[in-house]
């Protein structure tokens, strides 16, 4: 069977064959085998290589926060209502990203200023959800216009946290 999905708002296409008590996913040319088993309602246990993982899934409106290793990864089905930018961003027609929270969490670090210039894959901002550090980064180059939160605000999903202007 074929998926498609965005993962961190980067579209996938896997196929999925069973085999025996495990899984083959498929994507690109790379393939792995992955036994996946739940232990509750959104825990599952996974044993990929002969190395087990514990994932929390975290449903959030029409996408699902996967927690695993530490990290947290954004899934959704590609479409309308999925964003089309990496990192919980929307481009508006100003030439402008405005950066919102993958999920709700407590902000524990703000990493640039106003008025800053910022390179691709630059920490922005830390949010922490679950236990859980998740940075938000740059997808581009661009200046910080305006930040919209705080260090130790509580936040929603989608909160808009940061506005950077595009580098022209």
């Amino acid at each position: 069977m074929e998926f498609e999905f965005l993962i961190d708002h980067i579209f996938h296409k896997v196929s999925v064959d069973k085999t025996g008590t495990a899984l083959l996913f498929k994507e690109a040319g790379a393939s792995f085998e992955a036994d996946i088993r739940p232990i509750s309602e959104n825990v599952l246990s996974i044993i990929i290589e002969g190395r087990s993982y514990s994932a929390t899934i975290v449903r959030d409106k029409d996408k699902k926060i996967v927690f695993l290793n530490g990290r947290s990864t954004i899934v959704e089905k590609p479409g309308e209502g999925a964003k089309a930018f990496h990192g919980g961003e929307e481009r508006t027609r100003e030439g402008q990203l405005r950066i919102t929270a993958p999920m709700p969490g407590r902000v524990i670090k703000i990493n640039v200023a106003e008025g800053e210039k910022v390179r691709k894959n630059q920490t922005l901002a830390i949010v922490e959800a679950m236990k859980m550090e998740n940075e938000i980064k740059a997808s581009c180059e661009a200046v910080v216009k305006k930040i919209h939160t705080s260090t130790g605000e509580l936040v929603d999903a989608e909160k808009l946290l940061i506005e950077l202007e595009l580098e022209k």
